[in-house]
């Protein structure tokens, strides 16, 4: 570390106190003689490569097999501090000057007077409040939405990088492992190839895939940034989630909060919320624990695996079943990515609609190959939404082709009707593998009317859906009462 009272710039930055030390850098606290201002001061050191010369002062490297990975680092320091330079918003900590000097590199910022959070936990030990959350909660994606219209990923977003002055005011810090899309590089990292902090990082970060790290990476991370200041909790890993009693909450947590956690931590990133905006978004909205906000699939998807928060209560429609081949590659029973709760149609209900009669065109597909199917048992496939078998009839392109059945390997199960591969007609039912349930009718491999009910707490959907999504009918709880 520098010593208290040096000089820097000519004079310009008087050295008072550490603030912190990384892997990549030091923090101190300086003050601006010129301005006559307290600023934040980051110097670039390497721990293990680089070390202080006989003066405490002079960073240099001793090994020759290292300089040039010092000076490459120290080149992504600075392309960091320039990053910073470029974004202009409240809660990101702004630079203001860039210099090298004793052999390395160090650019001055904005000194925030206050605390992380990380701090705050342990000097209150004591969780905040949801209201004090959901404050910060907006502030921080104030920030992250400048960081990512910018093409930057931060990549390591955690209490410990969340500061809050004495106004109350959050300010996000630290980028040194953020990443940058180039148009004609691809990905640029700062100062590290892709670190992380066990518990904020999701599987593509994990894996070092950097081509699928994007905002949905950072939203992970502040996921589990709000579950662990809202409990006091370390953030489940992704393989912890599959457990029971992943996430534990104080009974004071809403339920739209729990919700909006176990979205933003789904560990498929096709199922976490996509950008910035579609969080702001339900957080505008009022929240009904059947009715949360759509999480669409894409081909990498599992149909109803590892669905969003409270494990179901997320409602999105499902792909269009691809072309299927004699080889039973791609098969369109498959094709239902659903992602959480939809409901079924249940005669019992006084309010339950008219139920809807089958295009003549799809009675007429029917009764002109009823003729020509076989049957066929447990027929095991891969498609693009996972493996899965078939027992039923085909057709002569060997398509699952009127009532059949296909169960797939991680639990989930469809029972019902099917055209030339297609899940089509009324009658159908599916059981997901945490045990929600849909009963009713579908149209164009969406449901299309019928009954979705919860296991958790058996309340239940009746009525018609637009696109896969309830659209015209009741939600009630396990009693039959109108929620």
């Amino acid at each position: 570390m520098l010593p208290e009272q040096l000089y820097l710039q000519g004079g310009k930055y008087r050295i008072d106190r550490r603030i912190a030390s990384g892997g990549f850098g030091n923090t101190y606290e300086v003050f601006n003689v010129e301005f006559e201002e307290r600023m934040a001061l980051k110097e670039f050191f390497m721990k293990g490569i680089s070390q202080r010369d006989a003066d405490s002062i002079t960073v240099s490297v001793s090994n020759t097999l290292n300089k040039g990975q010092f000076e490459a680092q120290k080149d992504k320091f600075k392309k960091e501090a320039r990053r910073l330079r470029r974004m202009h918003n409240p809660h990101i900590v702004q630079v203001h000057d860039l210099f090298e000097e004793n052999g390395t590199a160090y650019y001055a910022m904005d000194f925030v007077d206050g605390e992380s959070l990380s701090t705050r936990l342990k000097r209150t030990n004591v969780p905040l409040s949801e209201k004090e959350t959901l404050d910060i909660l907006n502030q921080v994606l104030e920030a992250l939405e400048e960081v990512h219209a910018l093409g930057i990923w931060h990549l390591d977003l955690k209490p410990g990088n969340i500061m809050i002055d004495r106004q109350g005011k959050a300010k996000l810090i630290d980028f040194g492992a953020s990443k940058q899309m180039s148009a004609t590089e691809g990905y640029t990292t700062t100062t590290t190839a892709m670190c992380y902090t066990p518990g904020y990082a999701p599987a593509e970060q994990i894996d070092q895939k950097m081509e699928l790290i994007g905002p949905w990476t950072d939203l992970y991370a502040l996921g589990a940034t709000l579950y662990n200041l809202l409990t006091k909790n370390r953030p489940p890993t992704v393989s912890e989630m599959q457990e029971d009693n992943a996430f534990v909450y104080p009974k004071a947590v809403s339920k739209k909060m729990q919700y909006l956690i176990r979205w933003m931590m789904t560990p498929k990133r096709q199922k976490r919320p996509q950008s910035v905006a579609e969080v702001k978004d339900f957080l505008s909205k009022p929240f009904h624990p059947q009715s949360p906000p759509v999480v669409d699939d894409d081909e990498e998807t599992v149909m109803g695996k590892e669905t969003t928060p409270e494990l179901s209560q997320t409602i999105s429609s499902y792909e269009e079943s691809p072309s299927f081949s004699k080889k039973w590659i791609g098969i369109g029973v498959a094709a239902l990515a659903l992602t959480g709760v939809l409901l079924v149609w249940n005669p019992l209900k006084k309010s339950t609609p008219d139920k809807p009669s089958l295009d003549s065109s799809v009675v007429a597909a029917v009764k002109e190959n009823v003729a020509t199917t076989k049957d066929v048992s447990d027929r095991y496939f891969n498609s693009a939404l996972g493996v899965c078998s078939y027992t039923g009839p085909v057709d002569e392109n060997n398509l699952p082709h009127g009532t059949g059945k296909a169960t797939f390997t991680d639990g989930r199960l469809y029972k019902g009707p099917f055209v030339h591969g297609k899940m089509e007609g009324d009658g159908a039912y599916f059981l997901y593998d945490n045990g929600d349930t849909f009963e009713g009718s579908f149209r164009n491999e969406r449901f299309y009317e019928g009954r979705y009910t919860l296991k958790s707490d058996g309340s239940y959907f009746v009525g018609r859906f637009s696109n896969g999504q309830p659209s015209k009918g009741q939600w009630y709880d396990k009693n039959g009462s109108k929620l």
